[in-house]
């Protein structure tokens, strides 16, 4: 089924949207809906919740939706709580599902306790981790092949192992949060996770090969002082390799015992041998990870020099964990929403906070510019011309703690030749109204120029289940 709204339409709605301060006049279209389909018709929603109502579609969700070998795969949790992952052929194929009721249903309204999905591309094995929030590891992995010849396989529940505590070595992996998975482009897959809590807490590296996890060892360590502080977490944007084969990651830091507020700066660094050792902006060896033997020797702190490319406000406001993207030049893109320095006061009210575009360039500098439009948590690609997309959710109340308002679905775009300065912003699919954060296959991107963008409808009473949607968008140009 193709949904097309009018131009027309589109171009009243934009103009219907309170707090944008740029121009809405009629342009051609950046991008062209082509497909959309329901991946489950009563996905997971929660009443009420802390941070928010839904747990599927979040920033550090990473990744919720990925392709291999002519078929995608989306990682969700179903409408009674169980996890889920579902399959279609592409690109129009018809999306089967597998739900997992050996875990829940959950019981409890926490958004931070998503399920994400990696592809081993050397094996064909899918990879599912889910449900932590400081918690003991919860890890499956499927047959062997699932993914390089998945119509040999029929999606069915037998086709994945059981859940385990650990990586297959028997040692339990405690107090996890953020577990995401991400692919170089020799097809080894890594896995990244987070232990202890908020403002306190260790990154890890695992990497798998021919068929088994190895340690690679601590990426960021909760050591060091600041302000007055001795412990923090590190919160990484999405890991992403360029066409060089390079491993890029940016990131804040929160210091202990703090909320938003206590989010700040942003690093950098990059590996030219798959997350092993580590270089700051300037190119200068700064760690190497510690393997299996541990420790934090060979971790990134907040005293590491060379680490910090940008200093960004503390106590001001901040949101972490929200998008980052290798354009073709190798530039580092990074959409960081946060309050701005002008503003007069810090704040947690998110409709008073702007959307930031941080880019290193060619020459290893770190350039800014604040983003004539707002929504929540974006995501952000850029295409082979340069042109670079925003992709979010805005509307009349972007503070989504306890209840959701819900946001529509808007594409912005601007062009390298003016200086990413002339944004254009469109919203294809009118007053629909989704929740949660949109989430993208980046890899299908990056090899098709197809946009195909995860988000759940909002539901028409809180905590009923709900459409999850993918929606693919092809550029006009």
């Amino acid at each position: 089924m193709t949904f097309r709204v009018p131009l027309f339409a589109r171009v009243a709605f934009c103009a219907s949207i309170a707090g944008l301060a740029f121009s809405t006049a009629i342009r051609a279209e950046a991008f062209r809906l082509v497909r959309e389909a329901t991946v489950d018709a009563g996905a997971c929603n929660f009443e009420t919740g802390k941070w928010g109502t839904s747990i599927n579609g979040q920033t550090f969700q990473q990744e919720a939706l990925v392709s291999h070998h002519g078929y995608q795969y989306a990682a969700y949790f179903a409408g009674a709580g169980h996890p889920a992952v579902a399959r279609r052929a592409l690109p129009a194929g018809a999306w089967e599902t597998i739900v997992f009721e050996d875990h829940g249903p959950v019981t409890h309204s926490n958004v931070h306790n998503v399920i994400v999905i990696g592809i081993a591309e050397r094996d064909g094995t899918v990879h599912l981790s889910f449900d932590h929030h400081a918690d003991t590891l919860k890890y499956r992995r499927s047959i062997t092949g699932l993914a390089s010849v998945p119509g040999k396989h029929a999606w069915k529940r037998q086709v994945f192992g059981p859940i385990t505590n650990h990586l297959g070595d028997g040692t339990r992996i405690d107090a996890v949060t953020y577990p995401s998975f991400f692919s170089a482009p020799d097809g080894t897959l890594t896995f990244a996770y987070r232990t202890g809590g908020s403002g306190n807490g260790d990154w890890h590296l695992h990497d798998y090969r021919e068929g088994k996890w190895s340690r690679l060892g601590m990426l960021f360590s909760k050591a060091g002082t600041y302000e007055g502080k001795t412990a923090r977490s590190a919160y990484p944007n999405p890991f992403r390799y360029d066409r060089n084969n390079r491993l890029h990651v940016t990131w804040c830091w929160r210091e202990a015992g703090g909320n938003l507020t206590a989010n700040h700066d942003l690093g950098y660094a990059f590996s030219d041998d798959r997350g092993r050792t580590w270089r700051n902006n300037a190119g200068d060896p700064v760690v190497a990870l510690a393997g299996s033997g541990g420790g934090t020797s060979g971790a990134i702190s907040v005293d590491t020099p060379g680490m910090t490319v940008l200093p960004l406000r503390y106590a001001w406001g901040m949101m972490n964990t929200t998008t980052q993207f290798i354009d073709a030049k190798r530039r580092v893109h990074v959409v960081v929403w946060r309050n701005p320095d002008d503003a007069p006061s810090a704040t947690l009210d998110k409709n008073r906070w702007k959307y930031h575009h941080y880019w290193r360039d060619v020459d290893g500098s770190w350039r800014e510019q604040v983003l004539p439009f707002k929504g929540r948590k974006p995501q952000v690609v850029l295409g082979s011309m340069g042109d670079l997309h925003v992709i979010f959710g805005t509307g009349e109340n972007l503070n989504y703690d306890n209840v959701d308002p819900g946001t529509h679905l808007a594409i912005a775009t601007a062009t390298e030749a003016r200086g990413w300065k002339d944004w254009r912003v469109e919203y294809p699919l009118g007053k629909r109204r989704f929740h949660g954060e949109p989430l993208l296959d980046v890899g299908r991107w990056e090899r098709e120029r197809v946009l195909s963008v995860y988000f759940q409808e909002k539901p028409s009473l809180a905590g009923e289940p709900s459409p999850l949607w993918v929606l693919d968008f092809k550029p006009v140009r």
